[in-house]
């Protein structure tokens, strides 16, 4: 809610920016959905001495109570000079569903908003947490944290360990599959996972020894105890009610780690064999789910592992300093895990919940930024604008029914990816991170005012036992092996019917046999042609499948064919543009110098002349 400072104070100040608090955010509807308001917390960082020393502590943020701040523009700003001038206002007020201090922990912060979706991700449901805010606003420390300060992530690690507790499942051999899915690997398959798990750990604790050689007052996470410490100094929670006291079920936790840079998207825990690193596909399962193709899913047993993959990905996200950031984040890091519970071999069901850090919009010309460095911040500013154009286009729909617009979620790989959260498939909240400077104010304005939009979107929560009654299970060629949630052995079988397996018109003589002897070779004969028919039924398959895939593949190569020549079109038209302006602007100096001659031939004077009336004056 905006107000202005001239307004007396009793005034009725919500409006535009004012919602609701969570009380009554929630609501049950009839058709087994759930109705709620996006939660959107708000997080204030505190000053640090540089910006205190440079004069930033202005007062622009003003905390009211804990679900309203109002900010109050600086002199000197964008904001500050449009309203002299009449145009907008001084003083915004916006509410949230929670605002944290400067003085709020990494503890309290968990408690207060994380909490209750990581109990929902144990249960079976979706979650996604996304940070967002301008560029030096806190969003990584809020997400990952420190060592001695861990953040929402590591958090989430211990709780989910903590609800596992004894009932793990140690084998590999169910592991995600597309969106929603999971795929049965057979023992080879198995033991690549294996490999490629321990080389990155290996690699990782190379790299920790060498560290460790190097300065030996560096502390190095290698246990679990590291990682976990903190859940009783810090005050968390955990989650009671163990499954290992009521059931026999197990949990497999896979977790993926993969940053968007430049609109393309990079598995942040595949080695990099050189410089250029190979980007990955964005898919669609055939259900009007996004997923990542070929992306690394790693079954993690302990939080010794799971820091040691944060380590891993960290190391390869991209990352660069600019003025108002020395490490600032250039791409949105994503990091998923996958939740398999599993009763006996049979998968029961699959939960997702996602943590994305995103970029920090910024403007070049503060951040200084030129270059590679200009082309990031271009690219992290056009996606954060789609999100917004996407929040905004789901506000404007839940409002005026009438009239329901395109959600152009495709626009954008970071949209396209997270849309289910958005249409009912998942729940997702934002946490927003803002510093106090008076300098990044018009910015910090920007992000609050995107956040009060997103604020007032209505997520319809379908029930997950209807949209999806049992996970998808694939065998190690991709196709399906389950029927309602239970493996089904005669699927091959149902497309023969008991005609096709026996064809009356080929009998042979056998009356020399005893029957004995003829019901046997009848029932080899009639397993021979079943498992023949079956082997031709799959080879048939397999066929259609390299042919779609190959059309596939010949359709997505005359794609990129036709976006090159696009591009080499548009280089060529640029070329003969830049030398149309050359000839113009040579065209433009030539006519320049023969006025500037004319002018001088013209006003020319001799010298003779020149000194004769020169003495005839004096």
């Amino acid at each position: 809610m905006e107000t202005e400072n001239m307004q007396p104070a009793d005034m009725d100040l919500t409006g535009d920016f004012s919602v609701s608090s969570h009380l009554v955010q929630q609501t049950v509807m009839s058709g087994g959905a759930e109705q709620q308001m996006m939660q959107i917390y708000l997080r204030v960082r505190p000053f640090s001495k540089e910006e205190l020393s440079a004069n930033e502590d202005q007062d622009c943020v003003v905390i009211e109570d804990g679900q309203t701040v109002s900010l109050n523009a600086p002199k000197g700003s964008a904001n500050m000079k449009s309203s002299e001038k009449g145009v907008g206002l001084s003083i915004h007020k916006f509410t949230f569903s929670k605002v944290f201090g400067p003085q709020t922990t990494q503890g309290e912060l968990f408690e207060d908003t994380v909490k209750s979706q990581v109990f929902d991700f144990l249960e079976g449901k979706n979650a996604l947490i996304f940070s967002y805010g301008v560029t030096n606003a806190g969003k990584t420390f809020t997400i990952q944290g420190t060592l001695k300060d861990p953040g929402i992530l590591p958090r989430v690690l211990v709780a989910t360990f903590h609800y596992m507790g004894g009932h793990q499942y140690k084998e590999m051999d169910l592991k995600p599959y597309l969106r929603n899915g999971a795929q049965c690997l057979d023992p080879d398959q198995v033991k690549q996972e294996r490999t490629a798990k321990m080389a990155i750990l290996a690699s990782v604790r190379e790299e920790g020894d060498h560290q460790r050689t190097r300065n030996s007052s560096e502390p190095l996470i290698t246990s679990d105890s590291c990682l976990s410490s903190f859940s009783s100094s810090n005050n968390l929670t955990v989650f009671s009610g163990s499954p290992a006291e009521a059931s026999s079920d197990q949990f497999a936790l896979w977790v993926a780690f993969f940053e968007i840079y430049n609109e393309c998207v990079y598995d942040l825990l595949q080695p990099t064999l050189s410089k250029k690193r190979s980007s990955l596909r964005m898919c669609d399962d055939g259900a009007g789910n996004a997923y990542v193709k070929d992306l690394r899913w790693i079954n993690i047993q302990n939080l010794s592992e799971a820091n040691k993959l944060l380590q891993f990905g960290n190391k390869n996200r991209s990352a660069a300093a600019t003025k108002m950031n020395q490490s600032s984040s250039r791409s949105h890091g994503i990091f998923t895990m996958k939740l398999l519970k599993i009763e006996g071999k049979t998968l029961k069901r699959i939960s997702e919940f996602s943590l994305c850090d995103l970029a920090g919009s910024e403007r070049c010309n503060k951040t200084k930024t030129f270059g590679e460095r200009l082309k990031e911040a271009g690219n992290i500013n056009n996606s954060l604008l789609i999100l917004g154009k996407c929040i905004n286009f789901l506000r404007n729909n839940q409002t005026d029914r009438m009239k329901v617009g395109y959600i152009p979620f495709r626009e954008s790989k970071l949209t396209k990816l997270f849309q289910a959260f958005f249409c009912g498939k998942g729940m997702a909240s934002m946490i927003v991170n803002i510093n106090q400077c008076a300098s990044t104010y018009d910015e910090t304005l920007h992000v609050m005012k995107f956040s009060a939009v997103a604020k007032q979107v209505v997520q319809v929560i379908q029930d997950k036992h209807v949209v999806s009654p049992a996970p998808c299970l694939v065998g190690r060629d991709g196709k399906p092996l389950l029927r309602d949630g239970v493996i089904d052995n005669r699927v091959l079988e149902s497309y023969l019917s008991e005609d096709e397996l026996l064809d009356e018109e080929d009998e042979g003589d056998m009356s020399l046999l005893p029957q004995n002897e003829l019901l046997n070779t009848i029932e080899n004969l009639r397993t021979k042609l079943l498992a023949e028919r079956k082997k031709n039924l799959v080879q048939e398959m397999e066929i259609r499948k390299e042919m779609g895939d190959a059309m596939l593949q010949q359709l997505l190569e005359s794609e990129e064919l036709r976006i090159r020549e696009i591009e080499e079109l548009k280089e060529s038209h640029a070329e003969k543009l830049e030398n149309t302006f050359e000839l113009y602007r040579d065209a433009i100096k030539e006519h320049a110098y023969q006025c500037a001659m004319n002018n001088l031939e013209d006003n020319y004077v001799p010298l003779d002349e020149f000194t004769a009336e020169q003495e005839k004056a004096e």
